[in-house]
């Protein structure tokens, strides 16, 4: 081979992946102007915040998020009004711009919109609370295509939360599942099958138990301390519906809240987590006090 020649590859493949880095950085990228008020804040990295619904992409809620510079948390405080710039690609979701606003322009708590209280066609049902009891006869259908019923846990820590396989935001379903795979090796050599794992798909049209069965490939080879559920539309509304899960279709996705829950042995509900801001932690920590 030439100089030539040699000289001719390296420009293609210079070529090709700047090519690839366009297409990522224009395309692949997506921007948000967003309001809302500083919840917390992590180190000098993340910002803690309790956001508006951002159209057509979430409802509010209260989530962690990484800024680009730690300068933009400079003389933040809890409370504050801010406007930021999310910017989120397929990889990862972080505030790239970030200032004070004035107090009057953002509800004294955004998160707490009355939207998130009300599932899809679910207003008739109550929305649990810690301390009540997960209903034994909720019937989904697991991965295997067989149904489960909230019932066959009793006797064992549940430990569940809400996903749809599609899920675009890296922070969201993606984060809740990467929470799950790291906690089930950890549950398992501390409890045995006393703990299980489940993750109900809101998305029953899409999200069949064949493509459960593929997405839990990707987090897993053990499913039997971990079932992944769904079910056709009365089962899945009546489960949101219980945990106050709020989903909004629109081309091809779902705007949706984040909940996790941990249920005793009775099927009481001990813990609640809304939101994404929970760590593994956490879960060890409240299973340990129930066991």
């Amino acid at each position: 081979m030439n100089t030539n020649t040699i000289r001719s590859l390296l420009w293609v493949g210079l070529a090709l992946a700047l090519g690839t880095f366009a297409y990522t950085f224009f395309f692949d990228t997506q921007s948000y102007d967003v309001k809302g008020r500083v919840a917390g804040l992590r180190d000098d990295t993340t910002l803690v915040v309790e956001h508006e619904r951002i159209p057509g992409y979430m409802p509010p809620m209260t989530m962690p998020v990484p800024v680009s510079d730690p300068s933009l948390l400079d003389g933040l405080a809890p409370g504050d009004a801010i406007e930021f710039r999310l910017r989120v690609t397929e990889e990862f979701a972080q505030v790239t711009q970030l200032q004070p606003i004035a107090d009057s322009l953002v509800a004294r708590h955004p998160a707490q919109d009355g939207s998130m209280t009300a599932a899809s066609g679910t207003n008739d049902v109550s929305i649990l609370r810690e301390g009540e009891t997960l209903p034994p006869d909720l019937t989904l259908t697991n991965q295997n295509s067989e149904p489960v019923r909230m019932g066959d846990y009793n006797g064992k820590v549940l430990v569940l939360t809400f996903i749809y396989t599609r899920c675009p935001l890296p922070t969201y379903c993606p984060r809740m599942s990467n929470q799950f795979a790291n906690l089930q090796p950890k549950l398992r050599s501390t409890y045995g099958p006393k703990v299980h794992l489940l993750s109900i798909s809101f998305d029953p049209e899409y999200d069949t138990p064949q493509v459960l069965r593929d997405y839990a490939d990707r987090y897993t080879d053990r499913l039997d301390t971990w079932t992944f559920a769904t079910g056709d539309s009365t089962q899945i509304e009546r489960a949101t519906g219980l945990f106050g899960i709020y989903t909004e279709q629109a081309d091809g996705q779902i705007t949706h809240n984040l909940v996790t829950a941990v249920v005793g042995p009775d099927g009481t509900i001990r813990r609640l987590f809304r939101g994404n801001d929970w760590t593994e932690e956490d879960v060890m920590t409240t299973v340990d006090k129930i066991l």
